[in-house]
């Protein structure tokens, strides 16, 4: 894995207006273990997850046991496990690019999960169902001819199903649209929420788009139907983003030529302070009042997370005596040289 880098699939990715990564997601148990809130040692889950090893020997195993608190919390930065994996989880099989990943024991038994930025969400979703169809081959999922996949939570029932889209969407939020786009949505059975998925607040200007239902709708209308979803959205995005252009192109050039002033200048920034800049610059690169070819908006808002900084902070042996005042001082450095300042 790329330990102290984005993800192969990032770094490797176009910029696009608004779109940036999708993810698939889909939670499977295994008949007649217990959920994993419910386990003790001697419920046999050993047994499956020797199956299920044979069928990753491509990816690279990690096990929680094995990691520091600031390696497991670089993997959930990466979007390659979740929070609650950190506390609970067993292991997790990651491919090369990083685009992949399997966790084992997380809420579920097994979480699938795939990645890609400019990839149609459709075809991560059968690159899902092609893994989710080798594992069935070793392991007997809990399934319900009535209900379908059984899950740990009653809200994944169903499908087991959670599909999503990144969205960049400083124009919407600046027009105060947001509020009125979330409420049409969850009448679809669809939410808006932050970088991190359920709980999380969004981080400049930036939103998941994924749905709620997971029973009643097949895996095909759901992906068809968040799909139109956010060209809708981005469609709206991108109108609002007309308007801006032609009725407040001088605010927007001063905002962007600001914060793109202070990524150059700044020795301390917050997360939040930075992930608004970085939006604030995306947008005017996007509306063509700045210029820079290297931005990489999706790239550098991961690497300004607490996990990858700490990371750099012990690869270079500084010496601190606040770890937060260090992060910040070191989220400066660090954008003074993505951005070409000093």
């Amino acid at each position: 894995m790329a330990q102290n880098n984005v993800s192969p699939w990032i770094e490797e990715s176009a910029e696009l207006p608004v779109e940036m990564s999708a993810r698939v997601r889909l939670a499977r148990n295994v008949r007649h273990v217990p959920f994993p809130h419910m386990m003790r040692d001697d419920d046999g889950l050993d047994a499956v997850l020797e199956k299920l090893s044979t069928a990753f020997d491509d990816y690279q195993k990690v096990s929680m046991n094995m990691l520091k608190f600031e390696d497991k919390a670089l993997l959930v930065e990466k979007h390659l496990i979740s929070p609650l994996f950190t506390r609970q989880g067993l292991h997790s099989f990651i491919n090369e690019n990083e685009s992949v990943s399997i966790m084992i024991n997380e809420e579920d038994h097994i979480r699938i999960q795939t990645m890609g930025t400019g990839v149609p969400i459709h075809a991560l979703y059968k690159e899902a169902e092609k893994i989710d169809e080798s594992l069935e081959d070793v392991v007997d999922y809990a399934f319900d001819e009535h209900f379908g996949y059984l899950t740990a939570c009653p809200t994944n029932v169903g499908t087991g199903m959670r599909a999503s889209v990144m969205l960049h969407l400083p124009a919407l939020t600046l027009g105060r649209k947001l509020e009125r786009l979330s409420g049409n949505l969850n009448r679809f059975g669809f939410t808006l929420r932050g970088i991190y998925g359920e709980g999380s607040v969004p981080l400049g200007h930036i939103y998941q788009l994924s749905n709620q239902l997971t029973l009643g709708q097949g895996e095909e209308e759901i992906i068809q139907n968040l799909d139109e979803l956010k060209s809708q959205i981005i469609e709206e995005e991108l109108e609002m983003r007309s308007r801006l252009e032609s009725e407040h192109l001088l605010e927007v050039k001063d905002s962007a030529s600001r914060s793109y002033g202070l990524l150059k200048h700044a020795y301390k920034m917050s997360l939040k302070e930075a992930a608004k800049c970085l939006s604030d610059v995306k947008l005017g690169i996007d509306l063509g009042v700045l210029e820079h070819d290297g931005f990489k908006f999706q790239k550098w808002i991961q690497l300004i997370q607490p996990a990858f900084l700490k990371m750099r902070l012990n690869e270079q042996h500084k010496h601190y005596t606040s770890l937060e005042q260090a992060v910040d001082e070191e989220r400066a450095t660090l954008l003074r040289e993505l951005s070409g300042g000093k």
